[in-house]
């Protein structure tokens, strides 16, 4: 079976306060690519319903779905080819 072309170890996640998202990396066969995914995404894997959620939930929520964050940001770095880093993930990129 072929290796992803991105992997994740998990448990890596800080937050990045300009940009209020949490930060985490994955790894390429050619190097570490960051990832951002923003608060409201965060708040819409919680809640559809939650208008925002702070810091620490932030942090919170993305451990608790670290698998499905990690699943969705695989296939947005395969659809984007790659791109710009950091590759940043929002709410609109949760449905796929």
């Amino acid at each position: 079976m072929a290796q992803p072309s991105v992997r994740f170890a998990g448990g890596d996640a800080e937050w990045i306060h300009e940009r209020e998202s949490v930060g985490f990396v994955g790894t390429t066969d050619f190097g570490k690519v960051p990832f951002l995914i923003t608060a409201d995404a965060l708040a819409e894997l919680l809640n559809p319903d939650l208008p925002g959620i702070d810091a620490e939930t932030a942090l919170e929520v993305f451990f608790e779905f670290e698998a499905d964050i990690h699943r969705i940001a695989l296939r947005e770095f395969v659809k984007r080819l790659g791109g710009e880093p950091p590759i940043l993930l929002t709410s609109s990129d949760l449905d796929g």
